[in-house]
């Protein structure tokens, strides 16, 4: 760098120190020291809550005999995944609209200016990985019971690094859309690794430590915790290296971005920050998704059309999910992973809530042609149905390949011994009323459009306790009533468990008494219903 650039750079600084006010520099710290005592506040509690009844036994053994090693490994691998993905439509140098224009359009060098966010960036990174790996050494800690301070130091240094590593790896996809175009199609084989990572037993507990440095991350904190992990300092190493060498290249490909990928990260950032504001996270996945769909381009299928005019909205729905298949996808991970969850521990009340909420959350992204209906809601009356009828047209295809994908799902538990035989049956017939009251939950909520002014203006005014809660409603309504929906059938079978084939019966009877009761409520609700304002 020329001594010119170097002194209008640092011109640049001293004038930006000068005009951040002393409100604004108390403000950021304010932030920071909130953050942090809560942040220490929050880990000390949990852990003197944790470690005055800890669950041993059981879930120290799976723990230490491979389980730690097969869900650490899992999770890091996500959590890489979660940060690429991001990469590739914001990512850890982002500037805003004004900056882009007047900034970097000017004669200084650019690989100077993206250096400072890129440092920024990887401060980030191994701070959220730090952040998460403290989480996991106060729940490790407290089952353990195993020395503080190497589980410390695993727990924290290990995801620490990946976060790193992930920020600079978030910058070669940031500077490369190519690079993101791959990244995003191979999404769904990673996937696929993890689910085998996670189901693959004894063997991966010793093959998922060296799969890459989502396991050498997870190899110091296995043998802090008592497991058997002989080559933890190999991986160390290993993963070090590899962090060191991808942050030294990330370092000296600063100025390796076009100024129409930073142009572009900056539009997306105006919107997803008033998108925060205004409580809408609808929009924020919106503009995601349109970021994303720049990458991909749009995928031209056809179908053939329907001779009734009555299933012109299930075509329509059907053509939008072969469109974009990443929302099966979604659905039959979120899914899949609350069946299995249930198969695993059927008697566990608290899981099985998760369990609903998850796989609601998997109906969910099914339901994107209902919700676009609901944000223009004048364009309904050109067509022959009423609203409520309207709506239930919406939820057919949503309800058919949910039912599908519960149907695999199940077969799939049903094969890996997690599900009994005699329960097969049974559980297959509930795929179709069980799908239908999650998307039906699912179209409750999203029928209303989005969040808007006059909902603020009633939070508002409700006051300091009500506001909030007004919101939180809001938001909570369609896994509230998932809950309710299937939750308490759920409930009346596990009650049952372990007794006589009679009571069995009686129960499985009942469930499915209160499980059809649900659907005639959620049915009838939703063919009342009148288009939002």
């Amino acid at each position: 760098m020329s001594q010119a650039s170097a002194a209008t750079l640092g011109y640049l600084r001293r004038r930006r120190r000068v005009h951040r006010s002393p409100q604004q520099r108390s403000d950021r710290f304010t932030g920071l020291y909130t953050v942090g005592l809560y942040t220490a506040i929050g880990v000390w509690v949990s852990f003197q809550t944790l470690r005055q009844s800890p669950a041993r036994g059981g879930s120290a053994t799976w723990l230490a005999g491979g389980g730690l090693a097969r869900a650490g490994t899992v999770a890091l691998l996500l959590g890489l995944l979660a940060a690429l993905r991001y990469a590739t439509w914001q990512g850890p140098v982002v500037f805003s609209a004004p900056e882009v224009h007047f900034l970097l359009g000017a004669p200084l060098p650019r690989a100077e200016l993206v250096r400072v966010r890129l440092g920024r960036g990887l401060l980030v990174g191994a701070g959220v990985g730090a952040a998460f790996g403290l989480c996991a050494f106060v729940l490790l800690e407290a089952e353990l019971g195993v020395a503080a301070w190497p589980m410390l130091a695993a727990a924290v240094l290990g995801p620490a690094a990946l976060g790193l590593l992930a920020a600079a790896l978030g910058w070669f996809v940031e500077s490369s859309p190519t690079t993101a175009r791959v990244l995003l199609r191979a999404s769904p084989l990673v996937l696929v690794v993890a689910a085998a990572g996670w189901l693959g037993g004894a063997l991966a507990a010793k093959v998922d430590p060296w799969s890459g440095p989502w396991g050498w991350a997870v190899g110091p904190l296995v043998a802090a915790a008592g497991g058997h992990d002989p080559g933890w300092p190999v991986q160390a190493a290993l993963l070090v290296v590899l962090t060191l060498a991808t942050v030294f290249a990330a370092w000296l490909g600063a100025a390796s971005v076009s100024l129409e990928e930073l142009e572009r990260r900056a539009g997306t950032r105006v919107g997803l920050g008033a998108s925060i504001f205004m409580a809408d996270p609808r929009g924020a996945a919106l503009l995601r998704r349109q970021a994303v769909g720049g990458l991909l381009g749009v995928r031209r299928l056809r179908l053939r059309h329907p001779r009734h005019r009555w299933l012109a909205i299930p075509w329509r729905d059907a053509l939008s999910l072969l469109r974009t298949p990443g929302r099966v996808g979604w659905a039959l991970v979120l899914c899949g992973t609350s069946v299995l969850t249930v198969a695993v521990a059927p008697d566990r009340k608290l899981l099985a809530a998760g369990a609903v909420v998850v796989a609601y959350l998997g109906a969910a992204q099914l339901l994107e042609p209902l919700r676009g209906e609901a944000d223009q809601p004048d364009a309904s009356r050109q067509l022959p149905w009423r609203w409520g009828d309207l709506m239930l047209l919406h939820t057919a295809t949503p309800i058919l390949t949910l039912t599908v994908i519960g149907l695999a799902v199940t077969v799939a538990a049903a094969r890996l011994s997690l599900l009994p035989a005699s329960t097969l049956g049974v559980a297959l017939a509930a795929c179709l009323p069980v799908a239908a009251a999650l998307v039906w939950s699912a179209a409750i909520a999203g029928q209303r459009g989005r969040l808007g002014l006059d909902q603020f203006m009633a939070a508002s005014a409700m006051g300091e306790l009500g506001g909030p809660l007004h919101l939180v409603r809001w938001f909570a309504t369609g896994p509230l009533v998932a809950l309710v929906a299937l939750l308490v059938p759920v409930l009346v079978l596990q009650g049952a468990a372990g007794h006589p084939a009679p009571r069995i019966h009686a129960a499985t009877t009942n469930a499915a008494s209160l499980l059809v009761t649900a659907l005639a409520v959620q049915g009838a609700w939703l063919r009342s219903r009148h288009p939002p304002d």
